[in-house]
């Protein structure tokens, strides 16, 4: 009888062995299949001359994928991505930047904003992700120390660059005030409220600007939740190079 329990628990254990090992592959296998194609595209959207500057090649990017519309840097997030827009918010949740199946989805700005980036406040969504990689790192804006120390992030687009610093992180949910798109008559209210939400903010000039808004999930709440991680910018046309440092 004891043999038999032995046995039987042995083959629990391998079992739960092969799953793990499985699981893990599949993290992996994922994982390197996005880290390859971006590595692609970061060839195209870097300069010819110096590697660590950003100079998008943008007929040869929107060649390979025709629906990217801008690229994005976050420095101290691992952040260096093609932004894509699709014809809904669901496709590039599962489908990589050159539209192959993967759970690690795409950085994709929502599918009813002005691709030009000319509404009161444009959304781009990412996912966190077991492992890290897309807008994982986002957390990162928790720490207040490194919410001071980074103030700005990158956008650039076919028509002009970016430099979009940072307004607000907010932890919150997916119906808050951080994802309305058109201000009309209550932008100061709105901007008032983005600040008494946010967990960390900064005094920013924010007479007319447009912004950009980084929205994940917080997996503290496990992948299904309506929490969310928001991180807003206010956009200022910007022509110095952008150099990738971190």
């Amino acid at each position: 009888m004891k043999k038999w329990i032995y046995r039987i628990i042995m083959l629990v254990c391998i079992c739960v062995f092969g799953y793990s090992a499985f699981h893990l592959y599949q993290i992996y296998s994922d994982k390197h299949q996005v880290e390859q194609e971006t590595q692609t595209y970061q060839k195209m959207a870097t300069s010819s001359k110096d590697s660590q500057v950003l100079n998008p090649d943008w007929d040869a990017l929107q060649q390979s994928a025709p629906d990217i519309v801008a690229w994005l840097y976050v420095p101290g997030c691992d952040i260096n991505f093609p932004v894509v827009q699709g014809s809904d918010n669901s496709y590039y949740l599962d489908h990589t930047t050159g539209k192959q199946s993967s759970p690690y989805g795409s950085i994709f700005l929502d599918y009813k904003a002005n691709n030009q980036f000319m509404d009161d406040n444009s959304i781009i969504y990412g996912h966190s992700v077991e492992g890290g990689g897309m807008f994982t790192n986002l957390k990162n804006f928790t720490d207040e120390s490194f919410f001071n120390k980074h103030d700005c992030f990158y956008l650039l687009t076919p028509n002009g660059n970016y430099k979009c610093t940072i307004y607000t992180f907010a932890k919150t949910t997916d119906s808050s005030s951080f994802y309305t798109t058109a201000f009309g008559s209550y932008r100061d209210e709105t901007l008032a409220k983005w600040v008494s939400d946010a967990m960390y903010s900064r005094a920013v000039d924010t007479t007319s600007t447009h912004f950009v808004s980084l929205s994940t999930c917080n997996l503290d709440y496990g992948f299904h939740s309506n929490q969310r991680y928001v991180l807003t910018g206010a956009m200022e046309a910007w022509t110095d190079p952008i150099t990738v440092s971190d």
